[in-house]
């Protein structure tokens, strides 16, 4: 006598899922669904029903297609003018004499304003502590300032 073989048993459908993300990906959704008094699988089944995320209210985290583009063109457009063409030279110095400008107008405003030691700090963290000195003093006596290096070597 022959045993009739039964067909295979469905397996039932699995009633959880598993979902990856990077741990930060993570802490923004739990930091979401605290913010809500929900667990992150109700916060994220919400999001589901919703069709997506909640409404961002600041700026776009990353541009479009068409503002990668444009900002694509005006890196290739800086680079160009800086390694090949035949400008670059005349647009670096224009540049670089730019900022001098601006850098002397700084310490010139500084040491006028009688704040040689804030002067002397900012240089200092830069230049070091000897060239430091010597530039709050020249700026110094440009600006008419009072603030002269002490005869130690401490700033103005």
């Amino acid at each position: 006598m022959r045993r009739t073989r039964r067909g295979r048993r469905r397996k039932a459908t699995s009633r959880h899922i598993s979902i990856s993300a990077w741990d930060s990906e993570w802490e923004t959704v739990r930091r979401h669904a605290d913010r809500r008094g929900l667990s992150i699988a109700r916060y994220l089944v919400g999001l589901v029903e919703r069709g997506g995320p909640e409404e961002v209210t600041g700026p776009a985290l990353a541009l479009d297609a068409a503002e990668q583009r444009e900002l694509l063109a005006a890196v290739r457009e800086i680079r160009s003018l800086m390694l090949e063409g035949a400008d670059a030279a005349p647009l670096v110095r224009d540049m670089q004499e730019r900022i001098a400008v601006q850098f002397a107008a700084w310490m010139s405003a500084m040491a006028g304003a009688g704040r040689g030691e804030e002067l002397h700090a900012a240089l200092a963290s830069v230049l070091g502590g000897d060239r430091a000195r010597l530039v709050a003093a020249s700026v110094a006596s440009k600006a008419g300032g009072t603030d002269e290096p002490a005869a130690d070597g401490s700033p103005p």
